[in-house]
C-alpha cells in the first residue's frame, strides 16, 4: 500500500513539473510562423566573378536564416609582375564557399530582402610549371635556380551584407558587400624569395619552400538565381 502511495505521489510530481515545459512549448510553436516552402531554394550563378564561374545553392533552414553553398571552377589568377601592376597567370583551381544568412524581413521562409551573416570559402590553386620563368634562363644564368611546381591554398573569412530580390516570380538577383581577409599557403620546393616576390600578400612567414601571406579581402557579389 505504502509503495502505491509513493508512485501516485511521484507521477502527480512528475506531472507538475512537466506542466510549464508543455505550456512554454505550445506558446512558442504558436509564435513560429509557418514556412512556405514553394520558393526556399535558389540556384545561383554569380557572372561578375572575374577568372572563374561560380555557382551557388542556397536553402532556408529556418523562418529567417539560410545556408548557401558555392563552388567554383578557377583557370585564373593575379601576381606580382614585373611592372607596377600585377599580372594575371593561368592556373587549375577549385574553391568552395559557405554563408549563412539571417533575413531582416518576415518572409516565411522566402529569402527576399536584406540579410547579413558570416562568409567563409577555401580554394586550391596549381599553376603552371614555369611560372616563376626559370625555363627560360640558361643553368649558368646568376638568377637560375631548379624550382618545383607551385601550389596555394587559401582560406578565407568575412562578413557579408546584401539583400536578395524576387524578379518575375522565380527569378532572383542579389548585391552582396563583405569585408573580411584571407591567408595564403604557398608550396613550391627551393623557390625562396620567388615567392614573396611574386604572390599578392603581406609575408608572415617565409621559408626557402613556402610561405604564408596574409590579404585583406573586400568583395562585392552579383548573383542571379532561380527559386522554387
Amino acid at each position: 500500500m505504502m509503495k502505491k502511495i509513493h508512485l501516485h505521489r511521484m507521477l502527480a510530481a512528475a506531472a507538475l513539473l512537466l506542466a510549464p515545459l508543455g505550456i512554454a512549448n505550445a506558446q512558442s510553436d504558436g509564435e513560429v510562423p509557418s514556412m512556405d516552402k514553394s520558393y526556399d531554394r535558389v540556384l545561383k550563378v554569380y557572372p561578375l566573378q572575374l577568372s572563374e564561374v561560380y555557382l551557388a545553392y542556397e536553402k532556408m533552414r529556418t523562418d529567417r536564416i539560410s545556408n548557401e553553398l558555392g563552388l567554383s571552377y578557377i583557370y585564373s589568377v593575379y601576381m606580382k609582375g614585373d611592372a607596377s601592376s600585377p599580372e594575371s597567370q593561368p592556373v587549375q583551381g577549385a574553391s568552395v564557399r559557405m554563408s549563412q544568412r539571417r533575413y531582416t524581413l518576415k518572409n516565411e521562409g522566402q529569402p527576399f530582402g536584406f540579410f547579413h551573416g558570416p562568409f567563409f570559402g577555401y580554394r586550391f590553386l596549381a599553376y603552371e610549371q614555369d611560372v616563376f620563368e626559370q625555363l627560360t634562363q640558361t643553368p649558368d644564368a646568376p638568377t637560375y635556380h631548379g624550382v618545383g611546381h607551385l601550389y596555394q591554398h587559401s582560406l578565407d573569412l568575412s562578413y557579408q551584407l546584401g539583400i536578395q530580390f524576387n524578379l518575375m516570380g522565380l527569378l532572383t538577383a542579389d548585391v552582396a558587400a563583405s569585408l573580411g581577409g584571407r591567408v595564403k599557403y604557398a608550396l613550391a620546393n627551393n623557390a625562396g624569395e620567388l615567392l614573396t616576390d611574386h604572390i599578392i600578400g603581406h609575408a608572415v612567414i617565409a621559408e626557402n619552400n613556402s610561405a604564408i601571406f596574409a590579404v585583406p579581402l573586400p568583395q562585392l557579389n552579383l548573383s542571379v538565381g532561380y527559386a522554387f
